[in-house]
């Protein structure tokens, strides 16, 4: 739930942060309408400088260059009009404008239009000056206001400002619980996905289509992980099947060669080959029996018994196990065990991991022909407890070590048979792992280690 919270909080963020700069844009876009639209009328205000330009010499009115640019440029007509209401000048006058004037006629168009012409007026020395603006082209519209109103517009656009600020984040707020509620569902089904669990999420609204299609994935992944199992389960009882089905005529033949080994009557060379069927069976029984326990450890098919388990004591009777049958020169096999490992207790099915032991021992005597000498320890590490098995021999084989970590078992069993996929197995379900390195002195490792 922690995302979907990070993924609403940035929605509400975002949202909010669009609609304070959409106030803003409005802000900005007012502030410069007025500027523009309104910046541009003081230049109105050159109308004095106009009348300024508008000079009698000898009872003729003459405009001086610079008031005919500005008059030109702002003005479509002008006319002066006397103190009796006689226009005594014009300029560009149209034809249904009058020529006289009384007190009336001059309050009535003096702040608005004469004849549907915006007109602006100004004091002259001689009269009055009046300019005239095209028809339609500006928009004239008394606004009366008290004091009180006007000195109270700072807080109200204040207010505005403020409103529209609350506003935005309302909206917000309320798109992203909208939001909040119409994901939540998808989320707890996307997170169901990996649990294996059936969806039955509503179809309806916006995110109905996306809703249906994770029904239809679980219902999908439902069957498929029925159909693994089904499959997983098949292969265990097949191999389980034909592993029982070899050992027993192999016994036989082992039983039958074991006789003929021993056959004193028999000749030297007879018995020899009778030995080398023996030997052989053999590694066929332990390879059956590593197939077997390989294809149960994948699919969580082999029971598991933990008990307590002193790791030191439990390396001791590895050792000793094999130099009770029989390990001979060239190998050699030590125990390193201080007198702080002796106090751990592990828990652990015990018979798994004598296996996994035995595996890496017998790893080092088949691969080192020319013998090794193989040392057990126990250490405690920051990770947790480590049981090693190292040895003085050739190493394993970059392929091995570069493979060893990943999710692909077919490059790490190589030439190394089945022994390290179990022990790698073993180590999973145990919660732990196991790492593989070649010494810097010659020879390799391999670490047993369980996460404490």
């Amino acid at each position: 739930m922690k995302s979907l919270r990070n993924i609403i909080t940035r929605s509400i963020l975002l949202t909010a942060a669009t609609a304070l700069l959409l106030v803003a844009i409005n802000i900005a876009f007012i502030t410069n309408w007025m500027f523009k639209y309104s910046g541009s009328q003081p230049l109105k205000y050159a109308i004095a400088d106009i009348s300024d330009g508008l000079l009698s010499v000898d009872g003729a009115y003459t405009l001086s260059a610079t008031a005919t640019a500005q008059m030109d440029a702002q003005y479509a007509w002008a006319m002066l009009i006397d103190k009796d209401g006689q226009v005594i000048w014009d300029k560009n006058l149209p034809e249904n404008i009058p020529r006289q004037y009384t007190l009336t006629d001059v309050a009535s168009f003096s702040r608005w239009y004469l004849n549907d012409y915006p007109v602006s007026v100004w004091e002259h020395p001689d009269g009055l000056l009046v300019l005239g603006d095209p028809k339609n082209s500006i928009w004239k519209y008394n606004i009366t206001s008290t004091e009180d109103t006007i000195s109270h517009i700072p807080g109200l656009l204040a207010g505005f400002l403020i409103l529209n600020v609350l506003s935005a984040l309302a909206l917000a707020l309320f798109l992203g619980l909208w939001l909040y509620r119409k994901l939540k569902p998808l989320y707890n089904g996307i997170t169901a996905l990996p649990k294996k669990e059936p969806l039955t999420l509503p179809t309806g609204g916006v995110t109905g289509e996306v809703a249906r299609i994770l029904n239809e994935t679980s219902v999908i992944l439902s069957e498929q992980e029925k159909q693994l199992a089904h499959r997983d389960q098949a292969r265990t009882e097949w191999i389980a099947g034909v592993s029982h089905d070899i050992r027993t005529p192999l016994s036989m033949v082992m039983g039958y060669a074991s006789e003929l080994e021993n056959n004193p009557s028999l000749p030297t060379a007879e018995q020899n080959q009778a030995r080398i069927i023996r030997q052989q069976s053999q590694r066929i029984k332990t390879l059956v029996n590593d197939l077997n326990l390989a294809s149960k450890l994948e699919y969580n098919a082999q029971p598991m018994e933990l008990t307590p388990v002193s790791p030191a004591a439990l390396i001791r009777e590895v050792a000793v196990d094999f130099i009770n049958d029989g390990l001979t020169a060239p190998y050699t096999l030590s125990v390193d065990v201080t007198e702080e490992t002796n106090r751990p207790i592990l828990l652990c099915d015990q018979a798994l991991i004598r296996r996994a032991l035995t595996n890496l021992i017998d790893n080092s005597i088949r691969h080192n022909p020319r013998g090794c000498e193989i040392r057990l320890s126990v250490t405690q590490s920051t990770d947790g407890l480590v049981l090693k098995v190292s040895d003085d021999g050739k190493g394993y084989p970059p392929e091995l070590l570069e493979n060893s970590g990943g999710l692909d078992e077919s490059h790490v069993l190589g030439n190394h048979g089945l022994g390290l996929i179990i022990v790698r197995r073993i180590m999973k379900i145990h919660g732990g792992s196991v790492g593989f390195k070649n010494l810097p002195d010659g020879g390799c490792a391999a670490s047993l280690v369980f996460i404490s």
